[in-house]
Parts: C-alpha cells; sequence; structure tokens
C-alpha cells in the first residue's frame, strides 16, 4: 500500500515542475513521447497506470511504451539514434549512457532540471549517473531509477561446521575464513568472482584504494592494491575457492550456493527468493549480513537510469516524464512490484525498507540493502569508456590468478592500458 506521507512529497513531480498541484498550460499540439524500457513487460500493471496518470495531467501527450529485450538495449538504442526515429525516454545502464553522453548524445540533466527536483535522488545514486572529466563541469547524463545494492547471504551451518558464527566483516580476515572453511568443510567459504564486469576495480574502492587522481588518470596499481590480488591469487592457487571464479560469472555463484557448497555470497537480497523456491532447506539455513567489507563508506550498487537523448523531438516534455517515472510515488510502486530499491531518498525511507521486530529473511536483506545505500558516501566513477576498462582489468586479474603474470605486473599493465584508452578518448 502506498504511503500517504510519500504520496503528499511526490504529487509536486506528478505534474510539471513549474508548481505544485498547477498544471502548466498545456499547448495545442498533440504529441507522442516514446519510452524503451529494458524488459519490464512483466511489470505492465505497475507501469501502465503511471503512463494513464501522467497522460491525464497532460491532456496533449501521449506515451508509446516500447519493452526492448534487455541484451539488445544499447545495439537498438545506438541504431535509433543513428537513424531518423529516436525515442525520447530510454531505460539504460550507467556504463552505456556514459559512452553516449561523452559522444554529446543525451541532455545534461543537471541543467533540465531544477535544484529542487534534482536534490530528491539519493546523492550516490545521482553520482553514479554522472560523467565527471578534469577541467569539465559534471554531466549528470541521466535519471536515477531503480537500483539494486548486494549484501552477503551465508549457510550458518556451513559456518558452524568450520568454527565461525559470521562471516568475514573486513579483508583482513578473508584469507583464513576461505582456508579454514574449505579445510574443515570440503566445502568453500566464497567464490570472489573479481575478473567479472570490472568488479575488481571495486574491490579497489571498497578497499579504500584510490582509482584516478584529479587529472582523471588511472593509479591504482599501488602496493595495497597489489596485496589484494596477491591474496586473492594465493586463494586461488590454494584451491581454497572454487576453480571456476576465474571464468564463471555470479550465476554460477548462486548455483553453488543453492547446492550447499558455498558458505557466503555477495549478491542482491532478491535471490534470496529464488534460493527459498529452488533450495528450502539451504534457505532455513541462511542467513544476512551487510556487504563485505561492512565498514567501507562505498557500498557497490548497480543503477538504471532514463536518459533523454538530444535528438528527441520532445526533450522539454521527456524530461518532464522521466521526472515524474523516476519520483518517490512511482518509485515506490516500482520497488514493491519487483525485487529493486527506489533511487529517490524518500521513498528508500519508507517504511516497506526499514528493519521490523521480526522480519523473515527476504525483508531483513530487503531492508539491509537499503540502509546501506542510505548510508553511503561515495559512488564508483563511470568513465566514457567504462566497458574498455572493464575488459581490460577483468584480462590482467585473470592472467594474474592463473599465475600467468605476478600481481604486480598485473596491475601495473593494466593501469597503463586503461590510462591509454583514456588519452584516446580525451
Amino acid at each position: 500500500m502506498r504511503r500517504l506521507s510519500l504520496l503528499a512529497a511526490a504529487l509536486c513531480l506528478s505534474f510539471s515542475f513549474s508548481g505544485c498541484g498547477k498544471l502548466t498550460p498545456q499547448p495545442t499540439e498533440r504529441i507522442t513521447l516514446e519510452f524503451w524500457t529494458l524488459q519490464l513487460d512483466t511489470f505492465k500493471s505497475t507501469l501502465e497506470p503511471m503512463f494513464l496518470e501522467y497522460e491525464r495531467a497532460h491532456p496533449n501527450v501521449r506515451i508509446h511504451w516500447v519493452d526492448v529485450p534487455f541484451s539488445e538495449g544499447p545495439k537498438r538504442t545506438l541504431t535509433a539514434m543513428l537513424s531518423g526515429h529516436t525515442p525520447d525516454v530510454v531505460n539504460l545502464n550507467p556504463d552505456f549512457s556514459a559512452i553516449l553522453a561523452n559522444r554529446n548524445a543525451l541532455t545534461n540533466m543537471n541543467t533540465a532540471l531544477p535544484e529542487s527536483v534534482k536534490a530528491t535522488y539519493l546523492p550516490v545514486a545521482w553520482q553514479g549517473a554522472t560523467l565527471t572529466k578534469p577541467g569539465q563541469a559534471p554531466l549528470a547524463f541521466g535519471l536515477p531509477w531503480y537500483i539494486t545494492s548486494s549484501v552477503t547471504i551465508y549457510n550458518k551451518a556451513l559456518l558452524r561446521k568450520a568454527g565461525f558464527e559470521q562471516p568475514p566483516t573486513n579483508f583482513a580476515e578473508l584469507s583464513d575464513f576461505a582456508q579454514q572453511v574449505h579445510e574443515k568443510t570440503d566445502q568453500y567459504g566464497l567464490m570472489p568472482v573479481i575478473a567479472e564486469n570490472g568488479n575488481f576495480l571495486k574491490e579497489l574502492k571498497k578497499q579504500g584504494v584510490p582509482l584516478y587522481n584529479a587529472k582523471g588518470q588511472a593509479i591504482f596499481a599501488t602496493a595495497q592494491a597489489m596485496e589484494i590480488l596477491a591474496t586473492y591469487v594465493d586463494m586461488y592457487k590454494q584451491g581454497w575457492v572454487p576453480a571456476e571464479a576465474i571464468t564463471e560469472s555470479h550465476q554460477s555463484a548462486v548455483g553453488r550456493f543453492q547446492a550447499g557448497t558455498l558458505a557466503s555470497l555477495s549478491i542482491g537480497p532478491n535471490f534470496l527468493k529464488i534460493v527459498k523456491e529452488n533450495a528450502p532447506n539451504i534457505y532455513k539455513e541462511t542467513g544476512v549480513a551487510p556487504q563485505f567489507p561492512q565498514t567501507s563508506p562505498y557500498k557497490d550498487f548497480s543503477l538504471m537510469v532514463l536518459v533523454v537523448p538530444i535528438k528527441s523531438a520532445h526533450p522539454k516534455e521527456a524530461v518532464d516524464f522521466a521526472a515524474f517515472i523516476t519520483n518517490a510515488q512511482n518509485q515506490l510502486a516500482l520497488a514493491q512490484a519487483a525485487p529493486v530499491l527506489p533511487s529517490v531518498t524518500t521513498a528508500l525511507n519508507d517504511a516497506y525498507f526499514q528493519p521490523q521486530r521480526q522480519p523473515d529473511l527476504m525483508a531483513q536483506g530487503r531492508a539491509l540493502s537499503a540502509q546501506q545505500l542510505l548510508s553511503a558516501t561515495a559512488a564508483y566513477q563511470i568513465q566514457p569508456t567504462q566497458n574498455a576498462i572493464n575488459d581490460i582489468i577483468n584480462h590482467y586479474v585473470q592472467l594474474a590468478l592463473l599465475g600467468k603474470i605476478s600481481p604486480e605486473n598485473a596491475l601495473r599493465q593494466a593501469q597503463t592500458e586503461i590510462n591509454a584508452t583514456l588519452e584516446l578518448d580525451s
């Protein structure tokens, strides 16, 4: 049930920016806004009432909704933007959005929105949707929409067998935990997927390693970073983590957890439902803890944004509609229908995301994830060439895990190649 406190806060955004409860005078021209989402047809009953509400408040506007398969989003968006038919509002991930923004293809929300509207979004979510380049003003390439933030789920039975009550809370405890669980249970304590999607750079940020300097150059190849990678290399060499950690994705780790062969896993709390359905006996022994490491001000999260292409035929109306879809009321409605979190602060503070006295595990995981985002003070810095950066760091981390190159040389070479991509882009 939607909360009255959020309704009051959201009503201003239900209309246009000019005033609360007041409709902006509507032009006589009838226009259609084309809105692309990524595989959200399942939530048709949640989204379509939003479109109708917007149309009622803006009688001259019609919303044409196109739902695109997730894997085809970037390709179809690029094709459309190169053609003569460009959608007005598009649901994308920040990495691909940053590429488009760097080519001046997206509306800058820093200049398109009033400060009062920008201030409603979670600060780290706004940072996560912003491209920052040395000597240039920050470019907010999209409006933050739905968001997920991982927690640690763990198998209490395996931990007890290995002599632990809780999973590790800091990096210093990690190697001993992995060794003890493997030696005492013949299973695995963790499956670090650090060679996927640039995850190792996010791991370094969690540990306080600076990734870029004020000039925008990569500077992560430090002694601390080399020690962190060397620890993972040693755990892999000793056989304390699954061999497939080097190439497999988080889906493989979920499979191991459900099979009872993995003691802890960093994953979105929405996966608890999957564990409950597929492995009810494991679910009964599952606990949930904050994201690892627990003391880091940086909390890893995945964000989806709504962007408005420069080529939109109706950019002003498109920005207004994007702000409406991402307001507190509508984000809360989507988060209650889907296993995601809102990126608007008032919605994230709703009672739905607060810990209960006797919560079920999924509610506890959802609350932990929300509280992490509210307390986060730093976001991962997206680069214009983020996809290339991810590929480079993944490659060298894999080489180090395989023993083909030392951790020191792996990070030095990765840093050199990443800086080369950044220089080419500048």
